[in-house]
């Protein structure tokens, strides 16, 4: 691998969201802006706004992310994440389907150290790329791994070899 590679959401697996925000900030907006509305109805709106306004900022924030992955860290910009992985001590994979059929969904890459996480989801250009890298500084780590996250990476092609699976505790 390269000294360090750039991974970062496209403008187009961006494009749901801003509309979603947006949608949300002129259906909730539109009625304060344009009538006089009863005070209840007002603060219902007017924090509907604010939640679809803070959706809008992260959605900005996560296309603004930079993902820099090295043979010795992975780092996300500009939050300031660093993660070490000779320090890796989690490695989570899951999967989210938006439909019963288990179409149709995303993943999302959750790497701890300590108490820093970082988490990815796989609209970001690379992830698979990404998963591969952790996976493999996961099993140098002797990182436990939950049945799930060692099923969705076998989804991805990606075989961990070094990994203990995770001890279910009762």
């Amino acid at each position: 691998m390269p000294a360090a590679m750039t991974y970062r959401y496209p403008w187009q697996a961006m494009v749901p969201d801003y509309a979603r925000a947006a949608i949300g900030i002129v259906c909730a907006g539109a009625p304060l802006a344009l009538t006089e509305l009863p005070l209840a109805v007002t603060a219902v709106l007017a924090f509907l706004a604010a939640i679809f306004a803070a959706f809008a900022a992260q959605a900005a924030l996560r296309h603004a992310t930079r993902i820099l992955v090295s043979g010795r860290d992975i780092r996300a910009l500009p939050m300031g994440i660093r993660l070490d992985w000779d320090r890796l001590t989690r490695l989570r994979l899951a999967y989210f389907s938006v439909r019963r059929d288990g179409r149709q969904g995303w993943m999302e890459l959750k790497l701890a150290s300590g108490r820093c996480t970082l988490r990815i989801d796989s609209r970001l250009e690379g992830f698979t790329e990404v998963v591969r890298q952790a996976a493999a500084a996961a099993g140098e780590a002797c990182v436990p791994l939950e049945p799930a996250t060692l099923s969705n990476l076998a989804n991805l092609g990606i075989a961990v070899v070094d990994a203990p699976p995770l001890e279910e505790h009762r």
